[in-house]
Formats: C-alpha cells, sequence, structure tokens
C-alpha cells in the first residue's frame, strides 16, 4: 500500500507537470501570434522540414538530436527576410539527455557578404581547449572582446576583416551574444535562452542592431 501511494503520488505530480508545461506553451503560442499580427508577420506553430534544412549550415543547427523548430514569426524588412523562431535540440540519452532550447532569430539578404563564423560567449573549458590549440581568433587591439568571446571560423583573414572596431566594440558592451554567419544569411541568439513574448521586442531591437554591425551599404 505504501508503495502504490508513492507511485501514485509521482504519477499524479508527472501529470500536473505535463499539463502545466502544455498550459504554459499555448499561452506562449498565443502571445507569439498576436505580436507576429502587430509586427505585420506571418506566424506558423510549427516549423517546416525546409525552414530546418536551410540553417543546417549553422553551428547552432548541427547539434544534438530531435531537433525542432516552433513557433515561427516571418516578416520582411525592405531587401531582409527576416524570421524569428524558438529552436530546440536534445543532447545525450536516457538519464543523461539534456535538452537546450533558445529564440533564434534568422536575417537573409542580399546585403550580407559572411564567411562561414561562429561567436559566443567564451568559458573555461574554450580557455582549456585554446591551451591545446583548440581555435579562437583574438584581436590584440581589444583584449576585452577576445576574453569575453569565442570566434572561430576557416577564413581567419576575412574574418578579421568583417570584425571592424565598432563591431568589437559592440560586443564588449553586450555581453553573452551568439552570433554566426554565412554567406548572405546571419543567426542570432542567446544560447539556451528563450525569450519571453513581453521582451521579444527589445530582442528583435537587440538583433537588429547586430544585423546592421554586418551589412554592406
Amino acid at each position: 500500500m505504501k508503495y502504490f501511494l508513492i507511485f501514485g503520488g509521482i504519477a499524479a505530480l508527472i501529470a500536473v507537470i505535463i499539463v502545466a508545461v502544455r498550459y504554459y506553451e499555448r499561452k506562449r503560442r498565443e502571445a507569439l501570434e498576436k505580436l507576429a499580427r502587430l509586427l505585420d508577420y506571418s506566424f506558423s506553430a510549427k516549423g517546416s522540414d525546409s525552414l530546418l534544412a536551410s540553417v543546417n549550415q549553422f553551428h547552432l543547427f548541427t547539434q544534438g538530436h530531435r531537433r525542432r523548430i516552433t513557433n515561427v514569426l516571418t516578416g520582411r524588412s525592405d531587401d531582409t527576410l527576416v524570421t524569428i523562431m524558438d529552436y530546440r535540440y536534445t543532447t545525450g540519452g536516457g538519464k543523461n539527455s539534456h535538452t537546450w532550447v533558445q529564440t533564434v532569430i534568422l536575417y537573409q539578404c542580399s546585403r550580407l557578404h559572411l564567411p562561414v563564423f561562429t561567436l559566443r560567449p567564451e568559458n573555461l573549458f574554450h580557455k582549456i581547449g585554446n591551451a591545446f590549440g583548440y581555435q579562437d581568433i583574438d584581436f590584440d587591439s581589444n583584449p576585452t572582446f577576445s576574453r569575453q568571446y569565442l570566434l572561430r571560423g576557416t577564413e581567419e583573414q576575412a574574418i578579421r576583416n568583417l570584425f571592424s572596431d565598432a563591431c568589437l566594440l559592440y560586443y564588449e558592451q553586450h555581453k553573452g551574444l551568439c552570433t554566426e554567419g554565412t554567406g548572405d544569411k546571419l543567426a542570432f541568439y542567446r544560447s539556451s535562452k528563450r525569450v519571453p513574448p513581453p521582451k521579444l521586442r527589445s530582442f528583435i531591437e537587440e538583433g537588429s542592431a547586430v544585423f546592421r554591425l554586418f551589412t554592406t551599404a
């Protein structure tokens, strides 16, 4: 009887959590759909396979398994296609699995001419890796940027040319940003940070500021 009550309590707790998560996800979806209408963007609760395939050249979208895109807002500003999405993926398996989720803004624009690069906050493991030859493009002129961020890519000189003084200074003043580029596409996000709907406008403004750093006239 004792074990029955314990298992019954656990089952009830799991049921409550499932209901709470579904409620939260529904409210988030409704809030984002409302915001999409205000921004004059289209909205889709589920991301298409073609959208997932179109971003698989970015480092973020190659990680883990069970990759899924949801809550997609799509709009256009002049010559720029803007796609905002929730993206999640899972690493590990079983008891050791972990699901990562973040809000990502994808820009596609003919004024972007980007070498392939990834930029993300540098952590202790990266610093240890650097001692063993793990690539990190540093700038002697901006040691603060080099301490805060890990910048990688095969075309080092092109990446150095891309990161102007204004660009380096912006990242120094704004910690925790993740940015990836390739050709005419730029992805912006904060690692494992899903943006609440009330803060999405400010996140879009931040993403737009980053986008302008890399565009040509």
